[in-house]
């Protein structure tokens, strides 16, 4: 007698449990509010893959059509910085299940959990990300779930970073202009990193994701949450009333940046590509990170710190070149600009030994100090040369540009994997370090 083996298994899922008799789940990565991530064997083609299970009553859905169509849609996308869909089973009554492109590099929040990263690394974050974003809005989705334990992390490509970041997580991906559409009042999302208009009900837009990467930007440059306040609701409501705090000491590029992607009023916000091209001007002007070099003093802004009910009107134009910094005015070189002194050397010639000349270009805030007169010392007779010793000149300093703040802050929940979990994540930790999370699509 033939026995029939079940391919529809209830309960929690568990190892060694065979998916449609095709993937077999091996090691549990992660799981959270909508499932469980694991990695498998894809027997059918002998490579490892990542699964997300959902739990029962996760996918429920009348609509099996337009749930089909979303599926494909999904299947679609292409691009180094999202990761993959092989697959997907997605029924009311079965295992519901998404079968995605293993990367066993880590997520970012648990590189997070050992501090904030590099203002070079941050940069490509923002590069990598808003480009996967681009892609994934031109396609007419809303990722809905964008925070560090979504972003993984492949090896890099150049050894001036420190890797790759792939977007993953799709499960609550949303489709714009379409009727699928969340209960009228509910938002979807993780409280850390939700929108202000999600949390007001609205339907998830493009702008939604941009406010939700610029709190990940903000985080991983700082090792901080942006609004760290530990009950769900009181983060949520914190976005509401105001936008959160962007240090003045973090150079006009990246406040410049950070400031736009986290406003309040979603039509101030820059597109996915803005962000992107922003994100690899950052990667490539150490200028706009100046404020982080030890020894140089941030730009102040020259106004008062505000709480803001509604986002700065500027905040539209905040994405334009920043203006030249003081030494960026003069003729000094870059290795100039960066120390803030000037150094010439005056060389003696026929046995007679002449000393050196340093001139200082004393930085007191943002002003350029003077050139001391050189005082050479000499032994029985002077000395001649053909050419002139050089000099250091600089331009005047340029009025600053004056630069909008935005206070408070708030909190919210993390979660592993590439699945959609609203669950498990490590926490952030503070000081500065590099390197790669830990292994697996958690």
């Amino acid at each position: 007698m033939t026995v029939m083996t079940d391919l529809r298994p209830s309960g929690p899922a568990r190892p060694g449990e065979l998916l449609d008799g095709r993937y077999r789940l091996d090691e549990l990565i992660g799981e959270g509010g909508m499932g469980s991530v694991w990695r498998a064997t894809d027997e059918a083609l002998g490579r490892t893959v990542a699964v997300k299970v959902f739990w029962a009553g996760a996918t429920a859905d009348d609509d099996a059509v337009r749930r089909e169509s979303e599926k494909r849609l999904l299947a679609s996308l292409s691009h180094p910085s999202l990761v993959t869909l092989f697959d997907a089973q997605l029924s009311t009554d079965d295992r519901s299940y998404l079968v995605m492109e293993y990367i066993d590099g880590g997520t970012l929040a648990t590189r997070l959990g050992r501090g904030p990263i590099t203002p070079l690394d941050a940069a490509s974050l923002a590069a990598d990300l808003g480009e996967a974003l681009h892609v994934v809005h031109d396609t007419g989705i809303v990722h809905r779930d964008v925070k560090p334990a979504n972003v993984l992390l492949r090896p890099p490509l150049t050894p001036e970073h420190t890797f790759r970041a792939v977007l993953a997580d799709f499960g609550i991906a949303y489709l714009i202009d379409t009727a699928r559409v969340t209960t009228p009042g509910m938002a979807i999302g993780t409280a850390a990193y939700i929108s202000p208009e999600q949390v007001r009900g609205h339907a998830p837009t493009p702008a939604s994701d941009i406010y939700s990467l610029g709190l990940v930007l903000l985080e991983a440059l700082s090792g901080q949450r942006a609004f760290p306040q530990p009950a769900p609701g009181d983060a949520i409501a914190a976005r509401l009333a105001a936008s959160p705090a962007v240090p003045a000491d973090w150079g006009y590029g990246w406040r410049s940046l950070l400031t736009a992607m986290t406003a309040i009023d979603p039509a101030d916000r820059p597109t996915a590509l803005e962000v992107s091209v922003r994100g690899s001007s950052l990667d490539s002007e150490e200028a706009d990170v100046t404020a982080l070099v030890a020894g140089v003093p941030a730009i102040e802004s020259t106004d008062a710190t505000q709480v803001l009910v509604t986002p700065p009107t500027a905040a539209t134009a905040v994405l334009s070149d920043p203006p030249a910094s003081p030494v960026q005015a003069g003729a000094a070189p870059a290795s100039a600009r960066r120390r803030g002194r000037v150094v010439a050397i005056l060389a003696g010639v026929a046995g007679v030994l002449v000393a050196g000349v340093l001139a200082l270009v004393i930085w007191n805030g943002i002003s350029a100090g003077f050139v001391p007169e050189p005082a050479v010392s000499q032994t029985s007779e002077p000395v001649t040369t053909d050419e002139p010793a050089p000099t250091a000149t600089l331009d005047p300093t340029p009025v600053q540009p004056t630069d909008p703040g935005v206070v408070d802050d708030g909190g919210g929940n993390d979660n592993s994997g590439p699945g959609n979990n609203n669950g498990n994540g490590n926490g952030n930790g503070n000081g500065n370090g590099n390197g790669n999370g830990g292994s697996g699509n958690g």
